[in-house]
């Protein structure tokens, strides 16, 4: 909710304004941009209940330095300037889902918005988080209306080439502003509720692992190679209320309360053949050019494979809910601010798989690198199994999942600026604090059963809901092959009768399925209670060198976290208890704290030209799942291993040197080229570490009881520094100075380049790509013709990710994961026949792009491609 003084004025300033059209959009943009103390970027909705693109990750792919990844229909998750693990506000304030750090900027609906801001740097008023940068959305409020009624809405369609469906979205937005003997009061009431349909054919492999074979030759083959397809529906319903009383000129309130919503089923079936790493037997073996990852092989196990057929259907949901209160007071030199929040909100999902044997499986070609997909994708013939013959499947495995997390949070804040001078050095002084607690928790169990009748697997046909059987397959190239399975939706709708088969069919789990859902694991389950208090001061200055005009801001943070959490460690006994397990609660507590200083400074060669230079810090706090209190122990024949979560995970720290040229000109235009040095302290990585016995005994495993002298143990550590160094520059203009026609149109085009993203991991810098930062592209760029008239407007819009390693194989480093480059084209319509109604007609993905992901830095092996939807949509919206 802080802000600095001169942003309050500009905002109190537009509170008459309604942003309309292409043109008025980029404007308010690049006017946000300018004025601003930090490095931001935004997006401005272009009319009530419009943004360029369908959700708020897709339209923040439009800006410098900003990186997403697409999936099931639309964009999700999203990186600032390489750097996952956005924090996320709304409204200025601190907003979370369950036990995360941050809500998922998908599930916000278009139709609520008013605009979306990036921050890549922070000032010491705004709430620290994330190393990344953050991303505030802001919903409208009725203060931003025109004073009366406004009523305005929104319907539209999306027809999905690949699901074949077309998705529905709506919203509606009532809101009033009157006078009245109190003074002005203005009230909001902003609906939505939006169905996304998807589906997505893969074909993929995963997880090489070096084998060393009887000789002592080697090779690298993947863990699993599948065929798949994942298809659904996500609804997603959201309302914001808001109350506005201006009670004078210097005092006003604000209360508001939101609800985002959202509602997934989503089926994923796949054919599989896994474990790939440990077959008796290889034949047919053919290597790619580097002599030792295997193209292709065929695999034989007469006692049969670890392949089959994987049938999961998931329902997934989120519930969040806000409320906030905001007090304005001020007179001619100083402005109080105070805020209060509380917000709650679960997540969770269930689902049901089921794992199907199309016979006995004891023989399996697989070619990791076929042309079933033009860069290669694996592909897979189970060699002597007909998957037509329904009468041969068999029920290897039945599991269901529940799980989740809880979030309750309050926060209250209080801001006081002081304006000292207009012409002075010190221009005004900002102080403030704010307490924040958040009481979290999680939930998880899972349980499997193993059908049997006579000792072989229970046939297919006993499974409740049998009778709707089908078969599905990738649409993949030359892909082909397809298989049975029960759709998931029919398994979830039997699940009673489906738990009462597995009680008659497997008496060792029969217990396990007596009750309706999955009991708790307790190693997954915890509770946390996280407090934090902050206080801050900053001011604002200028001052002149010669005749140029020197403006900024510098300020420093305090922040101080505490709290606690319980959760349960599991361990052997010994002898002197019967050799029974021990379990235990486990509480852990922590406290640290971190000085925040932030400096900023712009430089005002003229009114159209400005340096802006900046050096910022911030601090992302470790996530509650991995630092909870958790660990088991395995005792093997040789080693103890200890598998926990981490209480002592440091805080990720960065300091953050920022440059920006920039020159405004004409309405919207820009120019602008911006450096960037980020260091980071304390990335997370993955891994077993030998222990001393004394470690050992901290988890109260001494070795000598179990005749052991070497223990292990397993979990995510803090690993080196990161080194983040780029470069982003922007063109915008609306052609103006053309004459006739040709004046209406205008281009926008950025880019952004990472010199350096380097993460010093704990293993050997022996292979290239060995400290790639993951979710790292070195390229990211956009370019936009856009057309815009007070009846007409169009725009076509590119863009282009280069590849970036998804994440960190452990096992095997060298073979990480990497996604491929990726380009989008899109293209928009906007006709308004009357000044109430605008008709749009918008097309997405217009080239068909894929994802193709490959295993290696040098692409040693294809993993295998995942199928993206062209979309094309028609909308109607209106306003009062």
């Amino acid at each position: 909710m802080a802000q600095t003084a001169d942003v309050d004025v500009e905002e109190a300033s537009r509170a008459d304004i309604v942003v309309t059209g292409v043109r008025g959009s980029v404007e308010a943009a690049v006017t946000k941009k300018k004025n601003s103390k930090q490095i931001v970027d935004s997006i401005v909705a272009e009319d009530v209940g419009k943004l360029p693109d369908n959700n708020v990750p897709e339209a923040l792919a439009r800006v410098t330095g900003v990186q997403i990844d697409r999936a099931r229909g639309q964009g999700q998750d999203v990186t600032i300037r390489g750097l996952s693990g956005v924090q996320t506000t709304v409204n200025g304030n601190n907003t979370n889902l369950g036990d995360g750090r941050s809500l998922n900027l998908s599930d916000i609906p278009a139709e609520l918005l008013k605009q979306v801001d990036v921050y890549k740097t922070r000032s010491a008023d705004q709430v620290e988080g994330s190393i990344a940068g953050s991303v505030n959305v802001e919903l409208r409020r009725p203060f931003d209306m025109k004073k009366g009624w406004t009523i305005a809405g929104s319907a539209r369609g999306a027809y999905d080439d690949i699901s074949e469906k077309v998705s529905p979205y709506g919203s509606l937005l009532v809101a009033n502003r009157f006078e009245t003997g109190i003074g002005e009061i203005g009230f909001l009431i902003n609906a939505s509720m939006t169905k996304t349909n998807y589906r997505e054919n893969f074909i993929e492999s995963e997880s090489p692992f070096l084998v060393t074979r009887t000789g002592g030759s080697q090779l690298v083959i993947p863990y699993r190679a599948q065929y798949g397809l994942e298809q659904g529906s996500v609804k997603r319903p959201s309302i914001n209320g808001v109350l506005q009383w201006r009670a004078s000129d210097k005092l006003d309130f604000v209360l508001e309360g939101s609800y985002l919503g959202s509602r997934e089923k989503r089926s994923v079936e796949r054919l599989y053949v896994q474990d790939m790493q440990v077959v008796p037997n290889y034949s047919d073996l053919v290597f790619m050019p580097d002599g030792k990852t295997v193209k292709s092989v065929t695999l034989t196990n007469p006692n049969g494979l670890n392949a089959g057929i994987d049938s999961l259907y998931n329902t997934i949901h989120s519930n969040l809910y806000t409320t906030n209160l905001e007090a304005h007071w001020h007179s001619d030199r100083v402005q109080i601010n105070a805020a209060a929040q509380y917000n709650w909100s679960n997540e969770g999902n269930y689902f049901v798989e089921t794992i199907l044997k199309p016979g006995q499986i004891t023989s399996a070609s697989v070619d990791f690198a076929s042309d079933l997909y033009s860069k290669g994708a694996p592909s897979i013939t189970f060699n002597g199994v007909d998957l037509n013959n329904l009468s041969s499947y068999g029920v290897e495995r039945f599991q269901d999942n529940r799980g989740g997390s809880k979030n309750k949070e309050f926060a209250a804040q209080t801001d006081l600026t002081l304006q000292i001078s207009d012409t002075g050095f010190l221009r005004n002084l900002q102080v403030g604090g704010r307490f924040n607690q958040r009481r979290t928790s999680r939930y998880y169990g899972y349980r499997d059963g193993f059908p049997r009748v006579g000792g072989a697997f229970a046939p297919l046909s006993m499974i409740p809901g049998f009778d709707d059987a089908s078969m599905v397959g990738p649409d993949i190239g030359g892909a082909t092959t397809q298989w049975y399975r029960i759709p998931g939706a029919s398994v979830l709708s039997n699940i009673d009768a489906i738990r009462a088969l597995i009680q008659q069919t497997d008496p060792g789990n029969a217990n396990n399925f007596a009750s309706v859902y999955p009991s708790s694991d307790r190693g997954q389950t915890f509770s946390s209670n996280e407090k934090n208090f902050a206080a801050y001061a900053q001011f604002n200055y200028g001052f002149e060198i010669g005749s140029i005009p020197v403006d900024g801001l510098a300020g420093v943070r305090y922040t101080n976290t505490w709290g606690t959490s319980n959760s349960f460690n599991f361990r052997p006994g010994t002898p002197a208890n019967g050799n029974q397990q021990i379990v235990e609660q486990s509480p852990g507590a922590g406290n640290y704290y971190d000085l925040l200083p932030t400096v900023s400074a712009v430089i005002h060669f003229t009114p159209k030209a400005q340096l802006r230079l900046s050096y910022s810090t911030n601090v992302s706090r470790p996530g509650f799942y991995d630092s909870r209190p958790f660990y088991t122990v395995d005792v093997g024949s040789t080693s103890a291993v200890v598998f926990a979560g981490n209480p002592a995970l440091k805080a990720q720290r960065e300091q953050a040197f920022d440059v920006s040229a920039e020159y405004y000109f004409g309405r919207g235009g820009q120019v602008s080229l911006a450096g960037y040095y980020k260091k980071a302290t304390g990335f997370l990585y993955y891994s077993r570490e030998q222990v001393t016995a004394t470690e050992m005994a901290a988890y109260g495993i001494n070795l000598a009881d179990y005749g052991l002298s070497t223990g292990y143990v397993e979990q995510l550590r803090n690993a080196g520094d990161g080194t983040f160094i780029g470069l982003e520059g922007t063109v915008q203009s609306f052609f103006d100075f053309l004459p006739g026609i040709l004046k209406n149109f205008g281009a926008s085009m950025n880019a952004s380049h990472i010199f350096k993203a380097r993460i010093e991991y704990p293993y050997p810098e022996d292979f290239p790509g060995a400290f790639d930062s993951p979710n790292t592209s070195k390229w990211t760029a956009n370019a936009t013709l856009f057309y815009d008239t007070p009846k007409f407007s169009a725009r076509v819009a590119y863009n282009y990710r280069s590849s970036y390693r998804l994440s960190i194989w452990q096992e095997n480093p060298e073979y990480s994961p990497y996604n491929g480059s990726t380009s989008k084209l899109d293209a928009a319509v906007n006709y308004t026949p009357v000044p109430f109604m605008t008709l749009s007609l918008e097309a997405s993905n217009i080239l068909g792009n894929d994802v193709f992901r490959y295993h290696a830095s040098q692409n040693l092996l294809p993993l295998g491609v995942r199928t993206l939807a062209r979309t094309l949509q028609g909308s109607v919206r209106f306003r009062f």
